[in-house]
């Protein structure tokens, strides 16, 4: 189950209530429920077809017949397994039980966060950490379209605003914040690199990933304003019931953050991407408010325009002028717009965006 996009879900609950609560969350992310059991023996049943080795067990400890050792005759053909206490809160005597979620966002969380490592599961769902702090999610529908220019840039609009400022870079793939700053080694930085005033910058890496949740409320308690460089969006929902490593911080904004600004341009094949990971989009349901900021292309004959119903849902879009005098400038600087070229188009767009956002 290393990826996957819709996964298939054995639900076996017996209190009505919260087997709904459950079902509808599963059916909010696009997921297959293919069967709803009432008991253990239909449980036995449904394990016993062919092809269930990749399926999603979500039990609750008041489902009739249920005990350990027919919970674990059933574990040695499925190891994706998440089991709830009763309405009163009752493991009876089963292990691995949590307390059961209040809300599907709670559910879905929790599901994401331990779908990658059933093994290293913690027991108990963790309460959601209460985070005093701006956090914000800029990824691209697709490549070369400003996203990490974005992303160095809100952060230093919101650093100069005055606001104590963390720009991370979380694009795995192509990390680039470090040498768009001629930064040597941030990724070996244990916390944070400071810049320049307001503005720290930190690179997240594979050998860091174990310890993020705990890095990033530490993080969360001294800045005022974190900004997530999250690289390519294209096939988000997959991404967020993934098991690899990559996709844990994907998983973490895609659950904490307050915003998630896509970037995309208005050529073509840009828009076709764009068209495609808004509709993967909405097969699933994140919490982060969604914005679009759309790059004017610079071939103007491949220009397209979406239809404005893909936007409906989106609480900003906004419309940012290609300055590629300003762009040059920066690189070769190796600074940001409001550095070196602080009257460019380009520049106040970014600062009109970093204002509604912060």
């Amino acid at each position: 189950m290393d990826n996957l996009a819709n996964p298939s879900v054995i639900t076996a609950i017996a209190d009505a209530d919260f087997e709904g609560l459950v079902s509808s969350a599963l059916f909010s992310q696009g997921w297959n429920v293919i069967a709803r059991a009432l008991d253990m023996n239909a449980v036995e049943t449904e394990f016993t077809k062919s092809g269930m080795s990749e399926v999603i067990l979500i039990y609750s400890s008041d489902l009739p017949g249920l005990s350990l050792d027919r919970l674990q005759k059933i574990s040695r053909i499925n190891k994706t397994q998440f089991g709830f206490a009763d309405a009163v809160r009752s493991a009876k005597g089963l292990p691995d039980i949590s307390p059961r979620p209040k809300s599907s966002s709670e559910l879905i969380s929790y599901i994401r966060a331990n779908i990658r490592s059933p093994q290293l599961r913690a027991p108990l769902i963790q309460q959601s950490p209460n985070l005093d702090v701006s956090i914000i999610g800029v990824g691209s529908a697709g490549h070369s379209t400003g996203n990490t220019v974005l992303a160095l840039n809100l952060a230093q609009e919101s650093a100069m605003l005055g606001k104590k400022t963390l720009l991370i870079d979380a694009n795995f793939q192509a990390p680039a914040i470090a040498t768009l700053l001629d930064l040597r080694k941030v990724s070996h930085e244990a916390n944070w690199r400071d810049v320049s005033e307001n503005l720290s910058v930190s690179e997240v890496t594979q050998d860091k990933v174990n310890s993020f949740n705990t890095w990033i409320i530490d993080a969360a308690s001294y800045f005022e304003a974190i900004y997530f460089d999250l690289g390519s969006l294209a096939n988000l929902s997959s991404d967020l019931t993934d098991r690899r490593w990559a996709s844990q911080i994907k998983i973490w904004v895609s659950n904490f953050a307050g915003e998630l600004v896509i970037t995309s341009t208005d050529e073509l094949l840009q828009q076709k991407r764009l068209k495609d990971l808004l509709q993967d989009i909405s097969q699933i349901s994140l919490d982060p408010r969604i914005s679009l900021a759309m790059m004017e292309a610079t071939n103007l004959q491949k220009r397209e325009t979406l239809s404005s119903s893909n936007f409906s849902k989106m609480a900003h879009v906004w419309q940012i002028p290609y300055d590629v005098r300003a762009c040059s400038i920066a690189l070769r600087e190796r600074t940001t717009l409001a550095r070196v070229c602080p009257k460019s188009s380009l520049r106040k767009a970014i600062l009109n965006i970093t204002s509604q956002i912060t």
